[in-house]
């Protein structure tokens, strides 16, 4: 298994804090990409179009066929199914330290909180850096 950079580890934290931003720029890109000028035809009465009459299969193709549109997804679809699967002391980590936007957290309000060392919630923390960045497909 190959290390993470100080970079990445840095990202992926950032993607666990910032997981509502990451949901609003989703739906913002999908309102962006749905909603996108629309060329008139000047073709009045010529041949048959060549695009599909349905409108939900065009949406599905235009979100599908959005990189950025499908990245945002994966990183928020990998977040919330792996806290599904947390537990307890890695969601309280995860709760404490990422998502309490209203206070801000040391470690060692953290390990006091579990009744742990804080290098012992800091391996935690590194292994739940290192599984979600193994979901994402970083390594």
């Amino acid at each position: 298994m190959s290390k993470l950079t100080p970079n990445q580890n840095k990202t992926i934290e950032e993607y666990w804090s910032d997981l509502d931003g990451l949901k609003k720029q989703l739906r913002y890109r999908e309102w962006e990409l749905l909603n996108a000028h629309q060329e008139t035809d000047t073709n009045i009465g010529g041949g048959k179009s060549n695009r599909i009459s349905d409108m939900t299969g065009n949406k599905a193709i235009i979100l599908a066929e959005d990189k950025n549109y499908q990245h945002l997804k994966n990183i928020i679809t990998t977040l919330e199914q792996y806290y599904k699967e947390l537990d307890h002391d890695q969601k309280t980590i995860v709760d404490m330290r990422y998502f309490d936007k209203k206070e801000h957290y040391e470690w060692s309000h953290v390990g006091d909180k579990l009744y742990m060392s804080v290098q012992r919630v800091l391996r935690k923390r590194n292994a739940l850096i290192d599984e979600t960045a193994r979901r994402l497909g970083w390594m």
